[in-house]
Formats: structure tokens, C-alpha cells, sequence
């Protein structure tokens, strides 16, 4: 099993905590009688799969086991494939494996289904940076940034990622808003003594 690094577990941990899976709204759907009952109860019943597979995969990620994870999010893909959720958390798994490209992929997937879900933007950022495609990471969260303006977390890893290309004032930038916006990492100290 891979051993993750503490800036990868903590990432994998707040967006895990952040993102629920999208339960369906079931309430009210009871039997009723006539054609339309049974499908709404086999609706039902493959959402349920769905989220029991979902539930499934957080806890194996939780406690380190990051293959049977991705069968419980491949198994939510196949339930229910336009369900972003499953590729978001199917893509950051395969993230804590090494297996990059592929999560940029799963990343690409749940945006095609939600192009307004900054936390896809920010996980497919870190695949990238991984790869080395510091650019492509950079305008992922740009892309984030823009959807979600007070996202602390996107503003100190862009800033990171300027840094490496040689932009100190736009990481500066970033950094000091990542601390504005309470970020407390070890980096944002670090920017209130030195930008």
C-alpha cells in the first residue's frame, strides 16, 4: 500500500469532509399504486446502492485502502454515471495511488457533469502539479478560484505553483489572500513576516 504525504492526506481529508455524496431527494416516494410505483421504487433502490457504495468508498479511503475504494466509486459510476461525485472521489483516490493521468480523467469526467465544481478544478490541479504540468495545475485553479472566490486552499497551492515558475509577487498575491481568507497553514505564516 502507498504511504500518502501530510499536504496529500490533509488535502484528501478536507475534500472527503466537504463533499458529500448528492443524495436524491426521496421523500415522498411512497407506493402508490398503478404502472409508475415499481420505477420509482427501483429508482430508489439504485440510489440507495448507490449511496451504500459511496458511503463504502469513504470509509475504505479513510482507513488506507485506496484499491477498494476505487471499486466502490467505479461501482457508484456504474449505478449512477452522472453522478459527479463518484468520479470527483473515484479521481482523488487514484490520486493517493500514484496513478495521476488517471485522475485527471475522473477530475475531466465530473466536470463534463458540473463544469461549476471548483473542488474537481482543484483536485485535477494537484494531479496535474504531480505530473508536472505546472501550468495546467495553475489554470485549474484559476478556474476554481473563479467559482469560488473565498476558497483559501486554491489560493495558497496556486501560489505554490507560481512560486515554482518564478512568480513571487503573484505568489505572494495568493499566499497573503489565502492568510486573509484565515488560511493557517505553515505558508501562510510564513507570507504575514515576509510579504
Amino acid at each position: 500500500m502507498l504511504r500518502m504525504s501530510r499536504l496529500s492526506a490533509a488535502f484528501a481529508a478536507a475534500f472527503v469532509l466537504l463533499l458529500p455524496f448528492e443524495r436524491p431527494l426521496l421523500v415522498g416516494l411512497t407506493h402508490v399504486g398503478g404502472l409508475g410505483s415499481g420505477l420509482l421504487i427501483k429508482q430508489s433502490a439504485h440510489a440507495q446502492n448507490a449511496i451504500s457504495f459511496y458511503d463504502s468508498g469513504l470509509e475504505r479511503f479513510k482507513s488506507g485502502d485506496y484499491q477498494g475504494a476505487v471499486s466502490d466509486f467505479t461501482s457508484v459510476i456504474k449505478l449512477d454515471p452522472q453522478q459527479r461525485s463518484g468520479y470527483y472521489a473515484r479521481g482523488m483516490t487514484k490520486v493517493n495511488l500514484g496513478q495521476y493521468r488517471s485522475a485527471i480523467k475522473d477530475y475531466t469526467k465530473a466536470l463534463r457533469i458540473d463544469s461549476g465544481f471548483a473542488a474537481a478544478y482543484v483536485g485535477r490541479s494537484e494531479a496535474k502539479k504531480k505530473l508536472g504540468d505546472i501550468k495546467g495545475a495553475i489554470r485549474d485553479l484559476d478556474a476554481a478560484i473563479e467559482l469560488d472566490s473565498e476558497n483559501s486552499f486554491a489560493y495558497r497551492s496556486r501560489g505554490i505553483q507560481k512560486e515554482k515558475l518564478g512568480d513571487l509577487g503573484g505568489a505572494c498575491a495568493d499566499w497573503s489572500k489565502a492568510a486573509a481568507l484565515g488560511d493557517r497553514a505553515p505558508v501562510a505564516e510564513w507570507v504575514r513576516k515576509q510579504c
